[in-house]
């Protein structure tokens, strides 16, 4: 088995503590990264990229992580708590639709039935005739 470059297990740690990044950011955080390094990290399959952006995003794949786990240069586990909590903190939590804000009286119409053909369909469950409104149940 070839020995891993140093600048490659680098990149996989980057890649595997900090998420999708771009190039610029990678080398911002590294330093100089060679394309062919990022190119043959894409070829075996470690990295993925997303066009999707405007500048490309490169991701460690389950190959990746597996790699740099053989490697020994995996982060810690308090790191990767502080890294999960740091995303869950940033990601959407839907505090909006937890309560529906709805203005007074917009939802009384589901009170009322549903007529379907002479029939009215109410929500309880009962069904009467549209001449019979009253609320006889059939």
């Amino acid at each position: 088995m070839p020995a891993i470059a140093p600048i490659t297990i680098k990149v996989l740690q980057h890649l595997y503590t900090h998420g999708a990044c771009t190039r610029a950011e990678i080398v911002k955080a590294l330093g100089s990264v060679p394309y062919s390094t990022l190119n043959n990290l894409r070829v075996l399959g470690h990295v993925t990229i997303d066009h999707a952006t405007k500048d490309p995003t490169y991701s460690i794949t389950p190959r990746g992580r597996n790699k740099l786990a053989g490697t020994g240069q995996r982060r810690s586990t308090t790191d990767t708590q502080r890294l999960d909590n740091a995303r869950k903190a940033k990601s959407y939590q839907g505090a909006e639709i937890i309560e529906p804000s709805n203005r007074p009286g917009s939802m009384d119409a589901f009170a009322l039935p549903s007529r379907v053909g002479s029939r009215l369909h109410w929500p309880d469950g009962r069904i009467t005739n549209v001449s019979n409104s009253t609320g006889e149940t059939r």
